[in-house]
């Protein structure tokens, strides 16, 4: 039964519906919410849009939020402010404390007015999967940080979310969403490399190869 947009759907989840703004045909555009309860799902809507349930508050500014303020994190940091896109760049971290760290990664729903653009830099893979979820469902824009000092082919084709480090090389092959190239790290031609898939610094991944989701390649591994 539906209530102030939110019901229960027929796969269990509970829903929440919320208006992103005006499409531009005239009419209202709709994102929605999902959690287990339903008062999961209106809290999950409040944290997103604030007490009014009927529009999101549009970004200002081009600013973005960085998951992880460790080694790849600052890493993504200085290629982000390389690109000059970014108006304002800060992290979350549960764990670290510092400079330019402005809350954690679960309280990420607080700054989603304030920073449209979301990137997680997190080495572990599950969790890098786990808080893609909440992007998604959060409707943050999900870049690609390519460094200008990577060596990437014209014909490669790299998914949202994926960090492409200085020195690392990529041939006209195909990167999914969500992984990590490190630093002098390689993916030869004709390879496919899955999502959330970290490929370490010196890593080499041969050509013609197909590395599965969630692959870790360790520093100066070879995946044939």
């Amino acid at each position: 039964m539906k209530r102030n947009g939110v019901y229960k759907r027929k796969d269990g989840r509970w829903e929440a519906r919320y208006q992103k703004g005006i499409g531009e045909n005239g009419r209202a555009t709709y994102g929605a919410v999902y959690g287990a309860t339903e008062e999961e799902v209106i809290e999950k809507r409040k944290l997103l849009v604030g007490d009014n349930e009927e529009s999101v508050k549009p970004p200002t500014d081009l600013n973005l939020l960085i998951l992880g303020a460790g080694t790849h994190g600052r890493d993504v940091k200085e290629i982000a402010e390389s690109l000059h896109i970014f108006n304002k760049i800060s992290f979350l971290d549960d764990k670290i404390e510092g400079e330019g760290i402005i809350g954690t990664c679960k309280n990420i729903l607080q700054f989603r007015n304030e920073y449209p653009c979301a990137f997680i830099a997190i080495g572990d893979n599950k969790v890098r999967k786990r808080y893609s979820k909440l992007l998604e469902d959060y409707k943050f824009l999900v870049p690609k940080i390519v460094s200008p000092a990577a060596n990437v082919s014209p014909s490669a084709r790299i998914g949202k979310g994926t960090a492409v480090l200085p020195q690392a090389t990529i041939g006209d092959a195909e990167v999914g969403e969500y992984c990590i190239l490190a630093s002098n790290s390689l993916v030869n031609s004709d390879s496919v490399v899955r999502d959330f898939v970290l490929i370490d610094c010196g890593g080499i991944v041969l050509k013609n190869s197909k590395v599965p989701e969630m692959t870790f390649i360790k520093s100066g591994g070879i995946y044939r």
